[in-house]
C-alpha cells in the first residue's frame, strides 16, 4: 500500500487485483472516474471483492476498474485472494462483503443515474436500442444452450462481435439479478400471493428479500411498471435488506405467485441450510457494480464527446448518428432473426419476435 501524505492508495484503475483489504475502521474513497467519487467509511469493513470475484468466480480477465484511496487515519490490511476466496463459504465474512458490495452497487448507481440526467433523447433512445439488442442475442444464446442448434450458433456469431451488442450488455449486466435454486430445506418460508396482491411497496422498509419460486412479479416505479420478472430462482430486494434501505419499487403478483421469504433474522440459518446463498449474492453485486461501473465509464466519455461535437458544429451531429447507428444494428438484428424463424420453422422463437 502507497502512502502520500494524508491518504493510503490500496489499488489504482487498470492495475491488476491482487488482493482484498480489511478496513478495521475508517473511511475509503472510491474514484469511479476522474470526477466520480464516493466513500465508505465504518469498521471492521471487507474491500476491494468486484474484481477478485469477477476475475476468480466469474471468468472475466478483470483489472481494478475503480481507484480506491484510504483516509491516512484508517487501519487497513490486505487479504490475500485464497483468504479471500476461501472466506466467501462462511456465513459472517460472506455477509460482510455482501453488505460492502451492496453499498458499492448502490452509491454508483446514484452516480450513473445522476451522470444519466444529463444525456438527452438520442443517448436515451441509444442505450434503449442497445439493450433490445443484447437481450435477443442474449435469449437466442439459451435456446442454443438448450438445443444445440448449429444455425442458433451461427446466427449469434455473426451479430455479436458489434459495437451495439457490447454497449446493450453493459445496461443490461449492471442490473442483472440474482438467481439461487433453493434448496428443499429452506420450503418453509416458501409464502403465495395471490394475483394483483401486493408483495412490497416503494418506500416501505427493506426488511425482507425474496427469491421467485413460480409466477410472475410486476415491478412498479412511482406507479409505472417498468418490468416483470418470471425466472424461477430470480433473488428480488437483497440490497434493501442488506443495507437496510426503503424499497426502491412496488411489487404486485402479476399471477398467483410463489416465493421463498428471507427476513434479516433468517440470514444465518439460510446460508447454514444453503451453502452457496451469499456467495451467489457476492457475485451478482460484484458483476452489477463492475458493470456500472462500465457504464459510467461509457456515460463519460459519450458527455465529452456530444461536448466536442456541439462545440465544433453547434448541432447535435454525433450522438443522433451513433443513436441511428443503434437503430439500424438492431433492425439489421431483427429481420435476420425474422428470416431465420421462418426458413428454420422454428416456433420456438415466435414469442422473441412478438416481444421484441
Amino acid at each position: 500500500m502507497q502512502m502520500s501524505g494524508k491518504h493510503i492508495k490500496l489499488y489504482e484503475a487498470g492495475s491488476s487485483a491482487e488482493s482484498a483489504f480489511f478496513l478495521n475502521e475508517g473511511t475509503v474513497y472510491f474514484y469511479a472516474s476522474t470526477v466520480d467519487k464516493y466513500a465508505i467509511t465504518g469498521k471492521n469493513l471487507i474491500i476491494g471483492s468486484t474484481e477478485i470475484i469477477m476475475k476468480h468466480l466469474l471468468g472475466t480477465d478483470a483489472m481494478r476498474v475503480e481507484t480506491a484511496i484510504a483516509d491516512g487515519s484508517s487501519a487497513v490490511k490486505k487479504i490475500p485472494v485464497g483468504k479471500y476466496l476461501a472466506g466467501l463459504g462462511t456465513y459472517s465474512f460472506a455477509l460482510n462483503a455482501s453488505m460492502v458490495l451492496a453499498k458499492q452497487v448502490h452509491l454508483t448507481g446514484r452516480i450513473l443515474h445522476k451522470n444519466m440526467t444529463a444525456f438527452e433523447g438520442d443517448e436515451r433512445k441509444t442505450r434503449e436500442y442497445a439493450t433490445e439488442y443484447y437481450l435477443i442475442l442474449y435469449r437466442l444464446k439459451q435456446e442454443y444452450e438448450k438445443r444445440r442448434l448449429p444455425w442458433i450458433k451461427a446466427l449469434c456469431e455473426e451479430f455479436e462481435d458489434s459495437l451495439t451488442y457490447k454497449k446493450g450488455e453493459a445496461y443490461s449486466r449492471s442490473a442483472e439479478p440474482a438467481l439461487i435454486v433453493t434448496e428443499a430445506s429452506l420450503s418453509d418460508k416458501q409464502v403465495e400471493f395471490p394475483r394483483g396482491s401486493v408483495i412490497c411497496e416503494e418506500g416501505a422498509p427493506g426488511e425482507e428479500m425474496f427469491i421467485l419460486q413460480s409466477g410472475a412479479v410486476d415491478i412498479f416505479v412511482r406507479g409505472v411498471r417498468i418490468s416483470t420478472v418470471d425466472e424461477p430462482g430470480t433473488v428480488i430486494g437483497e440490497s434493501s435488506l442488506l443495507l437496510a434501505e426503503p424499497r426502491a419499487a412496488t411489487l404486485k403478483a402479476k399471477n398467483n405467485v410463489v416465493m421463498t421469504r428471507i427476513r434479516k433474522g433468517d440470514l444465518k440459518e439460510v446460508a447454514e441450510k444453503q451453502q452457496d446463498f451469499f456467495a451467489t449474492i457476492a457475485m451478482t453485486l460484484a458483476r452489477r457494480h463492475y458493470y456500472i461501473i462500465t457504464r459510467i465509464e461509457a456515460v463519460n466519455r459519450s458527455m465529452i464527446e456530444q461536448a466536442m461535437d456541439r462545440e465544433a458544429s453547434g448541432e447535435v451531429g454525433k450522438r443522433a448518428i451513433l443513436s441511428q447507428r443503434a437503430f439500424k444494428d438492431l433492425c439489421t438484428l431483427r429481420d435476420r432473426v425474422e428470416e431465420v424463424v421462418r426458413e428454420k420453422k422454428a416456433e420456438f422463437l415466435k414469442d422473441l419476435l412478438e416481444k421484441f
